[in-house]
């Protein structure tokens, strides 16, 4: 049945509860994902998506009136496109390649990539700073001055605020 072409339809004067009665199985069709029309020996199955097109018309004009609605969907699978995201990172395809000192963690998404140049001569290593020492075990806290006590002043050193 793929690819070939079945339609039924009507076009009829009928009575307003019969027309509610074909817009609830409608309803329920919908509900339970799928919608069988038949009149004779012919048959439509359809199978209606999370997604359908709808399209709506109301119209009076006198003693006219019309309302239409029209469900219409695409029984093959949806195309499923990757996501697109902006940002300032890099590709994840430039990221894993290897970069010399000074590339460029991220660029502006409409900036052009530049032609290769060749790096530049490092400059002259600074002189090396004397090593520090490294202390394993407890660290060392700074102990404060010692403040002149009784014992440790001599007797006939004069007292503070004595004259």
């Amino acid at each position: 049945m793929d690819g070939e072409k079945q339609k039924v339809s009507i076009e009829q004067h009928m009575a307003y509860a019969d027309a509610v009665a074909y817009l609830e199985a409608l309803l329920k069709g919908f509900r339970e994902g799928r919608i069988v029309v038949e009149r004779g020996g012919e048959s439509v199955v359809l199978t209606p998506p999370q997604s359908v097109n709808v399209e709506i018309e109301a119209r009076r004009k006198g003693d006219k009136q019309k309302f239409s609605l029209e469900l219409e969907w695409s029984a093959a699978p949806a195309v499923v496109e990757d996501p697109l995201t902006i940002s300032a990172d890099l590709p994840k395809a430039d990221a894993a390649k290897p970069c010399d000192k000074g590339c460029p963690t991220s660029a502006p998404a409409e900036a052009k990539p530049a032609e290769a140049k060749p790096a530049p001569a490092p400059a002259k290593p600074a002189p090396s700073a004397p090593e520090s020492t490294v202390h394993y075990g407890k660290p060392e806290t700074a102990k404060p001055a010692p403040k002149d006590t009784p014992k440790d002043t001599p007797k006939d050193a004069p007292k503070p605020g004595v004259k």
